[in-house]
């Protein structure tokens, strides 16, 4: 009895399994079938849809249906903006459509992607409705470094957008500088809005490295550039203390200049005063020089009158020794002065007396100049003393 109901039993439960094992065949079997036809036209929908965008491009791609080796699949891309959808690339082989075209910077939209064979279609393949501004990756700037006296210089050139241009579309663009001596681990960061900048506080004669990327409004930045090495320069700036003694030096050059020049002024000038005198005579001298002199003496040779002098006068004839010639230039001047001779012959005692006269009031003349010389001497002396 117990034998019989365990043969049961077993025929009953490997008739179960049995049948759980038939239907999983079959789910598996539908299942397979499933992926390789649609519902609409059993073709196999595009997989691994996927969006990409590089400054400011707009590029769908995907990748074919699973078990289609052998298929020559097309595909037909969309894209949706306020209302509808509108295609792009239609029944094409290539598995990538550009949207750069038909889209703005700003605006917000979706796309989709469908395969098709032999006439029938796949089903349609969404994305998520997405901004190009705000998915889109920003290339690296391109950086040239330059060094002169002891700094580099670091030249930054914006990525060229396929849509606009950088500064234009985000109004907050600054770049984050990072450079480090060559070889070493710590990194310094710069932050600046200026495309060309200089680095602070560089060791002259080491090589340095500079990695830029650029940060534009929110936290999106660009993607970071590569390395770039340069050996600094020697520094050309000039010590403190040399700049201490150039100014010492020159102070005591102008301070030695402006005392030759002040004792050749000074000297040149008591050389002048000394040939060309200035001296003025003072206002009481001048005075007493202006006003009329008092004196006697003076008053009496400024007022007395020039004594009328008396003379006769003589010839001196030559002897000639013709005769004839004598007696001729006789008679030719006896007509000039036969008065005068004849006043003189006539009048002997009268002329002796004038000339007696005359020689009495010459020695008189005589007598009052020189007492006159003798008090305007003295009186000049006196005035003189008073004076000084």
């Amino acid at each position: 009895m117990s034998t019989e109901v365990f043969r049961r039993t077993s025929a009953f439960v490997v008739f179960s399994l049995s049948l759980r094992l038939g239907v999983m065949i079959l789910t598996l079997i539908v299942l397979m079938l499933s992926s390789c036809v649609s519902a609409e036209g059993q073709v196999p929908s595009p997989e691994n849809v996927r969006i990409v965008s590089h400054n400011m491009g707009l590029v769908l791609e995907w990748d074919p249906p699973q078990n289609s080796t052998g298929k020559d699949f097309t595909y037909t891309a969309e894209y949706k903006g306020w209302s509808s959808y509108e295609s792009v690339c239609l029944n094409e082989s290539s598995r990538r459509c550009d949207f750069t075209r038909e889209i703005s910077v700003f605006g917000a939209y979706e796309f989709r992607v469908r395969a098709e064979l032999e006439g029938k279609s796949s089903d349609w393949i969404k994305t998520d409705t997405v901004a190009l501004d705000e998915i889109t990756l920003i290339s690296a700037p391109d950086v040239m470094l330059e060094s002169t006296r002891g700094g580099v210089e670091v030249d930054i050139t914006d990525p060229v957008l396929r849509k606009g241009d950088l500064k234009s579309l985000y109004h907050l663009i600054s770049y984050r500088i990072h450079y480090w001596i060559e070889g070493e681990t710590k990194k310094e960061e710069l932050k600046t809005e200026q495309s060309r900048v200089m680095l602070p506080n560089l060791t002259p004669r080491v090589r340095y490295c500079v990695q830029v990327k650029i940060a534009v409004s929110g936290n999106k930045t660009s993607l970071p550039g590569n390395a770039t090495c340069i050996l600094n320069t020697e520094s050309e700036d000039v010590q403190p203390w040399l700049i201490v003694g150039v100014l010492l030096a020159s102070f005591a050059v102008v301070l030695v200049s402006v005392v030759l020049i002040f004792f050749a002024v000074w000297y040149t000038y008591r050389g002048i005063r000394f040939l060309c005198p200035q001296a003025k005579l003072p206002k009481h001298i001048k005075q007493y020089l202006s006003e009329r002199p008092k004196s006697s003496v003076l008053l009496a040779m400024q007022n007395s009158p020039q004594p009328e002098e008396r003379y006769h006068e003589v010839r001196i004839i030559p002897r000639l020794e013709d005769h004839t010639a004598s007696q001729d230039l006789q008679k030719s001047q006896s007509s000039k002065h036969t008065q005068v001779y004849a006043n003189i012959s006539s009048k002997p005692e009268e002329a002796q007396n004038q000339e007696e006269k005359f020689c009495d009031h010459k020695q008189r003349m005589d007598n009052e100049h020189t007492e006159r010389n003798a008090a305007l001497s003295g009186c000049r002396d006196g005035e003189m003393e008073m004076l000084l």
